[in-house]
């Protein structure tokens, strides 16, 4: 049974999303062509409607390797994306033109991959858009990274060579019409797969994360966050890590004591095709500890900065926390008003500073 606040919630993101529109179009770069497709992996049980679409066994965890067909089509969306809930009833005329051809049917599968979503949102996604296909929970952006981290709405054509293993034969950004998607499925499956070379490079590639701020003003950012406890920063410094990372390090006088604390900045780029990139500075302490949330640029539907009000709100959710337990989004919770995907890019990154803890730890700058 579905919490019907969880329903509350997410309706009320869906009915205020629209003005989303306001947002200018996203970046289209070319993306990659004969790219091995990576063997994702899922850890989710599938209905036994959706284990007999795809041909496989019951078990909680399956490979797109397993899936059987000669070309799978797979939609990478956001449940909380204006442009991927317009495609949806697209995407759903397109599976049925698919089962009711003789063409088509059996060869053709449709899989949708929900970025950041968690089982829940795409529950009650399914349900809200009557989708046929499996949809499939990416929570922590795991097959999402694996492409390239594409804007949504994305779709990738994946063709079986004979060893069963895939290859990209095409992709789009952005909404499809039905023709088209129909157009380019009928025309990937007349590919020879052994007149294509595969070759190295990412699947999306999109335009490189530039923080809106010079590098001066983000160390002032850097130091607002670690004075926010009450200290004065004593000398501050960017350090390289070994792996080419980098982070902040200052040395902050609290009166009787001294400690050493860390900002990392994070870029994330959008998740939805009509959305911007988003910037925030997180401060922790020598023991995981979450000190402050600096925003850089988090955005909200219309273009609009968030509030000081919003700030407050994801502070209240984030501070004091350990960067070494989970950060798991809860949308009943965490959500900021017409921000939600912002709000979940936020917890996801925050939920990854562990990595960059360990690597502080490895390195010496953590004792």
């Amino acid at each position: 049974m579905i919490n019907r606040k969880i329903i509350s919630v997410i309706g009320a993101v869906f009915l205020s999303l629209p003005l989303c529109y306001n947002f200018p179009q996203a970046e289209t770069k070319p993306v990659g062509f004969a790219i091995p497709f990576p063997d994702l992996t899922f850890a989710q049980t599938l209905s036994k409607g959706e284990q007999s679409y795809l041909d496989i066994s019951e078990k909680k965890s399956f490979s797109l390797e397993e899936i059987r067909g000669n070309l799978i089509l797979i939609e990478f969306i956001s449940t909380y994306c204006v442009s991927c809930q317009k495609q949806s009833p697209i995407f759903n005329q397109l599976y049925s033109s698919i089962e009711k051809d003789p063409e088509l049917q059996g060869k053709v599968k449709i899989i949708g991959v929900a970025a950041g979503n968690n089982p829940t949102e795409v529950e009650i996604y399914k349900k809200e858009y009557k989708v046929p296909y499996p949809l499939i929970s990416d929570l922590k952006f795991d097959a999402h990274t694996a492409v390239g981290s594409p804007r949504t709405p994305f779709t990738i054509w994946v063709r079986k060579d004979a060893q069963g293993k895939g290859i990209v034969v095409s992709s789009h950004l952005g909404l499809m019409d039905l023709k088209s998607a129909i157009d380019e499925t009928k025309a990937v499956l007349q590919y020879d797969l052994a007149l294509l070379k595969p070759k190295k490079g990412a699947i999306y590639d999109g335009d490189d994360l530039k923080p809106p701020l010079a590098e001066e003003e983000l160390m002032a950012k850097a130091k607002e966050g670690m004075e926010s406890a009450g200290g004065k920063v004593l000398h501050i410094k960017k350090i390289s890590l070994k792996d080419g990372d980098w982070i902040y390090v200052g040395k902050v006088d609290f009166g009787t004591y001294q400690r050493t604390l860390f900002s990392k900045l994070a870029s994330r780029r959008a998740v939805c095709d009509i959305c911007h990139d988003t910037f925030f500075l997180y401060t922790f302490d020598s023991e995981g500890k979450v000190i402050d949330i600096v925003p850089i640029q988090l955005t909200k539907v219309g273009n609009l900065n968030w509030t000081e009000e919003d700030i407050k709100k994801i502070k209240t959710r984030t501070i004091g926390r350990s960067v070494l337990s989970p950060f798991t989004f809860d949308s009943t919770v965490d959500s900021v008003s017409g921000a939600t995907i912002t709000a979940v890019l936020i917890f996801d990154s925050l939920d990854k500073a562990k990595e960059i803890f360990e690597k502080l730890k490895k390195e010496g700058y953590v004792k």
